[in-house]
């Protein structure tokens, strides 16, 4: 039985919610009822507060200024964040930039809402589209987009870093900027990386949401086959900790056999990674450690038409995903809770700026979300954010 929760949301909201339950409804349609609701609700808000006289804050009381360096490219995960961002910023009385690095418009703009607490900045490099730029063209764009929220006044950065070297660059901006010879606080979402500077880690165990993958993969081939892994990157700390958790879950299953793994960071390098193993071997399921080597198997399964044959296990809650999860394509997805990795984010930011303590690694919840069980309520929080 499938249980849908909406604390926010309008009686037809919870009508359309009733409606996907009972029948065969496409996944997309839901998710993209979301616009609709956010800009209708924001619409409500303000002509609220107008008619109401509501005024702005003293303006010499000027609230803290964080920027959300969101994820390269948008996304479910890249929107739970930022709502998780924001619903914090509110309740600490906060300013939130968000700053996107791949605008999908390709322009680059300020917008300023007043009466809000959030305002809105995109980053485009010369000749910059996400699908075709080199790996140090996105870690300088990222950079790039940290350095203009600085440049706007930002007094602390939530960054959901490529690499290192980005995080690096971006720390060091950091130290540099402040004029006032304060340290600029630097919070991590959703990545781990050996940098120093860190204020804040707030991230999934990596470690073991790899032994939930790994134990996920073995239970559906019952112990024996064989089983390749897609998209593992010996750069990203975070993700070589998954591939040691998958191993590790594998390893208490002698039957099943671990083939040579695919590194590829990209949907179309991982579509063809997938095509090659399974042009040249038996291979009895994929686990996917994150977005677009999932997607990458997936196209290939589904080109070959037997993704009812293969089975993958993937990481990650992006819309695609979780439309063939609905169809069957995927079996499991791996996901974080996104919204609290913004909302906690923001928070320990705050916590830095009022000399508050400060945790230094706060671990995010991680679950193994199925056809079955993906509305359950007690799942809605990782995979629907927008409507709780």
């Amino acid at each position: 039985m499938m249980d849908i929760m909406v604390n926010r949301g309008s009686g037809t909201i919870r009508t359309f919610l009733n409606m996907l339950k009972r029948i065969d409804v496409p996944l997309s349609t839901f998710l993209r009822w979301r616009s609709v609701h956010r800009i209708a609700g924001s619409g409500c808000l303000l002509l609220l507060c107008a008619a109401c006289g509501i005024s702005s804050p003293d303006a010499t009381a000027l609230p803290p200024r964080i920027a959300l360096i969101t994820p390269a490219g948008t996304g479910e995960l890249a929107e739970a964040i930022r709502l998780g961002a924001e619903a914090a910023a509110k309740e600490n009385g906060a300013e939130l930039i968000t700053v996107e690095a791949y605008p999908s418009d390709g322009n680059m703009y300020t917008l300023s809402i007043p009466d809000t607490t959030e305002s809105q900045i995109q980053v485009k490099p010369a000749n910059a589209d996400r699908r075709t730029l080199s790996r140090s063209a996105r870690e300088y764009a990222q950079v790039e987009a940290a350095a203009l929220a600085l440049k706007q006044g930002a007094s602390a950065l939530l960054v959901d870093p490529l690499s290192v070297k980005a995080l690096s660059d971006i720390i060091q901006k950091a130290k540099t900027t402040n004029s006032d010879g304060a340290i600029i606080p630097v919070i991590v979402l959703n990545d781990e990386f050996p940098v120093k500077g860190i204020t804040s880690v707030i991230s999934m165990d990596n470690l073991e949401a790899g032994r939930q993958a790994g134990q996920a993969m073995a239970e559906l081939l019952e112990g024996r086959g064989h089983v390749a892994l897609m998209g593992p990157d010996p750069l990203n700390a975070g993700l070589v900790h998954r591939e040691q958790g998958v191993m590790e879950a594998l390893a208490q299953y002698p039957g099943i056999q671990v083939e040579l793994k695919s590194v590829c960071n990209t949907r179309d390098g991982c579509w063809q990674a997938a095509k090659q193993l399974l042009d040249q071997q038996q291979v009895n399921g994929f686990i996917a450690l994150q977005e677009p080597a999932s997607l990458g198997a997936a196209d290939e399964l589904n080109r070959r038409k037997s993704a009812d044959k293969v089975r993958i296990v993937g990481f990650g809650s992006e819309q695609e995903q979780l439309e063939q999860l609905q169809e069957g394509v995927f079996e499991h997805l791996i996901v974080q809770n996104g919204y609290s990795a913004g909302y906690l984010g923001l928070n320990q930011a705050v916590a830095r700026l009022n000399n508050q303590q400060v945790q230094a690694r706060v671990t995010l919840e991680t679950k193994v979300v199925s056809t079955d069980n993906m509305f359950w309520m007690d799942n809605q929080k990782l995979l629907f954010p927008f409507v709780q």
